[in-house]
């Protein structure tokens, strides 16, 4: 109960620090300044997530099946590394695609300096993402809770910075900065619990044992290195994972505002942004439940008889409460987006409805991801990562002539919709099989 008491307060402050940003860019700006910063935090995502997604989800899953606190600390050192490295690929490609992206990115007026900004602001999110990540694998809840409060801090410095009216281009400053901070802190923390250190992060330390085999240095290092090498390759499988949906969704995110504020404008794709910061409070707390408490669950059960049993509790704790409450919000969306922004943000009850809808057919398909993230089902999870937000961008696309939120919110619970078929087809096929022998094996 402690766990996901605490796995609540973490979605909690998350959620209320992204509100409390969003109510200040509202009052100090309008609508398209809260989808300019919506923009820009999608690139820190970018850059974050493939890492996140992939390497560090890896690692959660790998801690929570792990023998041994040795092994445990082993796969953080080596996460770490792996994660620092793809990201900060990303972050170099963006920084010298930055003009470019200020281009593509529609009339949004972005120049190329937050971009690269932004991209750089990623990076520094794997640290804090990282430790994150193995706190969750050992089910540590409650560690993971200052972490979101040291978060909550840096939107706290931001949010303060935008009440004294500062350009989009100096929040992105204050943000780098801040979190430049906090990085520190966190380093300190895991050198002092998990003994790393820059030069042998990335590196699996070499077994104590090598030193006292007979034979050459040459010898010893090459079992070194093998050991290293067997500990890595589990991670290394979920990099592609990470590269598909860590680019795939914050860049479709990003082309999704763009198009819409094509089509429509940028004061439309801030009413979209806040109606979808709306269905956050359901489906990130959704998403927090699966990924804090029942990831590690469905991960150290998988291949048993428990994994069914697992699966199915985490479709009813989290789908009934998200249908209850998706449909308070939408009886109470024309008040809620006023206290959340301010008048000027009205939608439809047509384009809530359908959004809404969308948002629990949405957490229905994660339910079946992280199901296939503890079955190791990597690339399954890459084929359906492109009929998520990227078949929503594409479908926003096609229907650009004559669009209205209202299309557009129900293109996206269409998206959903077919993403939690291929997600849920997915995962019974090798999943019934897998857990049949197994059962057979054990009686």
């Amino acid at each position: 109960m402690r766990r996901v008491a605490a796995a609540l307060a973490i979605l909690f402050v998350d959620l209320a620090g992204r509100s409390v940003m969003d109510k200040v860019l509202a009052l100090t700006g309008d609508p398209s300044r809260v989808a300019v910063w919506a923009q820009l935090q999608s690139v820190v995502e970018l850059v974050c997530a493939v890492s996140a997604a992939g390497v560090l989800a890896g690692l959660t899953v790998l801690v929570a099946q792990a023998a041994s606190p040795s092994e445990e600390r082993r796969l953080l050192r080596a996460a770490l590394g792996l994660a620092l490295l793809v990201s900060g690929a990303l972050a170099m490609i963006v920084i010298a695609f930055s003009p470019l992206a200020s281009v593509a990115l529609g009339q949004s007026g972005i120049s190329a300096l937050p971009i690269a900004l932004a991209a750089a602001t990623g990076v520094l999110c794997v640290m804090p993402a990282t430790l994150s990540a193995w706190w969750l694998g050992k089910s540590r809840q409650p560690a993971m809770l200052w972490l979101a409060l040291l978060g909550a801090g840096v939107v706290a410095i931001v949010a303060g910075a935008a009440m004294l009216d500062a350009t989009i281009e100096s929040l992105m400053i204050v943000q780098f900065a801040t979190l430049l901070v906090g990085n520190a802190l966190v380093w300190r923390y895991l050198r002092r619990v998990a003994g790393l250190h820059w030069a042998s992060a990335g590196q699996l330390p070499e077994p104590a044992q090598t030193a006292m085999v007979p034979g050459s240095d040459m010898a010893g290092r090459a079992e070194a290195q093998s050991g290293r090498t067997t500990r890595l390759r589990p991670l290394v499988r979920f990099i592609p994972v990470g590269l598909t949906i860590g680019v795939m969704s914050p860049a479709s995110m990003l082309l999704m505002r763009a198009g819409l504020g094509e089509s429509l404008s940028w004061h439309e794709v801030g009413h979209f942004q806040a109606l979808w910061r709306l269905g956050d409070w359901v489906t990130a707390l959704a998403s927090g439940m699966l990924s804090l408490v029942f990831l590690p669950r469905l991960s150290a059960s998988w291949g048993s008889n428990r994994f069914p049993l697992e699966l199915r509790r985490s479709a009813w704790a989290v789908l009934v409460p998200a249908a209850g409450l998706l449909a308070l919000l939408f009886m109470a969306q024309a008040r809620l987006l006023a206290f959340l922004y301010d008048a000027r943000f009205v939608v439809s009850g047509a384009a809530a409805a359908w959004f809404l809808a969308g948002s629990w057919v949405r957490v229905v398909s994660w339910v079946f991801l992280y199901g296939l993230f503890a079955a190791h089902r990597t690339r399954t999870i890459m084929l359906g990562e492109f009929l998520s937000l990227p078949l929503f961008a594409v479908l926003l696309w096609l229907g650009r002539e004559g669009m209205t939120l209202e299309r557009a919110a129900m293109l996206y619970g269409v998206t959903y919709l077919v993403y939690a078929l291929v997600n849920a087809l997915g995962l019974a096929l090798p999943c019934t099989g897998v857990v049949a022998a197994r059962g057979r094996t054990t009686g």
